[in-house]
């Protein structure tokens, strides 16, 4: 070939390349959790989620995860909004305060799967909490719940609420600290990690705010004889997606509608992989010897009268804010008994 036709398909590559445009450059989002690699959390949900982002946005926005976590649980939002990283997972629970109305999910009450929670949660949000500003300095994804929390049993479970009085159990701090001390001058509140060595122990006799995953995840079914569930007083933890604000800015809006389609309530449905290992789960526990029990109705209906106050706090907590706690939460519970209708 002589030289005028290379430089006549030169000339013809250039004007091609200069028609079609610079190639828009890729964004690389850093994902930060204290989830475990082998959490399903972050395994079937958070994986798959930074999956299809890449997936719907053909590749120009790829969510990358660091090896480990890059700040302490309490302190993801303050990661976040920092830039340390640009996605983390916060529980509202560890900043009880700033971000109360999504401990919504703590209040004992009419309960439901991960999923069903998530979408009573989200929903709730957008009618009740979306003009709140807690979430000031990040940019709010999602709101997603874990799989129903249950009352767990070092030695025999208690049969009514004046046994209950005389236990010494482990809770987390806040909601459920609050909760279970109504009941009994014997709560050790704290992380779920100090569990383990309180119950391998015999320090405490019961511990509460636990899923069987995280019995399971803690090393407690050794230390566990039954766990005790209650009617209509169910609890949950609840969790924040988070995103820098600067990050998510530096995107297209056609990525940030993607993004925003793949997050929020559409997020929930991801929670179903939570239901099916805490399900596993439980099968797992049961078949160590652990036996499920269920509540009787005098004890269900004493400690209803007991754990009412928190839904009075709450309440009052969210009219100082502005917000109408009364009909957010009767709001928040419907959705979930209409989850729960076949």
């Amino acid at each position: 070939m002589d030289i005028k036709k290379w430089l006549k398909i030169g000339l013809l590559a250039g004007a091609i390349g200069i028609a079609a445009g610079p190639a828009q450059a890729q964004q690389k989002l850093l994902l930060s959790t204290f989830f475990p690699t082998m959490h399903p959390l972050y395994s079937k949900v958070l994986v798959p989620w930074a999956e299809a982002i890449e997936e719907k946005t053909d590749g120009r926005v790829v969510v990358e995860f660091s090896a480990s976590s890059l700040a302490p649980p309490p302190v993801q939002f303050d990661m976040v909004q920092r830039g340390i990283a640009d996605i983390a997972v916060q529980s509202p629970g560890m900043m009880p305060d700033r971000l109360r109305p999504d401990v919504i999910t703590e209040l004992p009450g009419v309960g439901g799967s991960a999923v069903n929670v998530s979408k009573a949660l989200w929903r709730t949000h957008e009618a009740y909490f979306d003009q709140d500003d807690r979430y000031r300095g990040v940019h709010l994804l999602s709101l997603f719940a874990f799989p129903p929390q249950a009352f767990f049993c070092v030695k025999p479970c208690p049969t009514s609420v004046d046994e209950m009085s005389r236990l010494r159990m482990a809770t987390l701090p806040s909601t459920a600290a609050r909760q279970y001390g109504k009941v009994t001058s014997g709560v050790v509140a704290g992380p779920m990690a100090r569990f383990f060595e309180l119950a391998s122990k015999g320090t405490i006799d019961a511990y509460g705010s636990a899923t069987a995953l995280d019995v399971l995840g803690f090393n407690l079914a050794s230390s566990t004889e039954g766990a005790l569930r209650f009617d209509n007083l169910s609890t949950a933890g609840s969790f924040a997606l988070v995103m820098n604000p600067r990050a998510w800015a530096k995107l297209s809006p056609q990525d940030q509608a993607i993004i925003t389609e793949l997050s929020g309530e559409a997020f929930a449905e991801r929670l179903a992989a939570l239901d099916e290992a805490e399900s596993g789960a439980w099968k797992k526990l049961e078949a160590e010897g652990v036996t499920l029990q269920q509540a009787n109705a005098e004890m269900n209906t004493q400690l209803a009268k007991e754990f009412a106050f928190l839904d009075d706090e709450w309440t009052a907590a969210m009219k100082e804010r502005g917000i109408d706690g009364a009909a957010a939460l009767g709001f928040y519970r419907e959705q979930l008994r209409e989850s729960a209708t076949p």
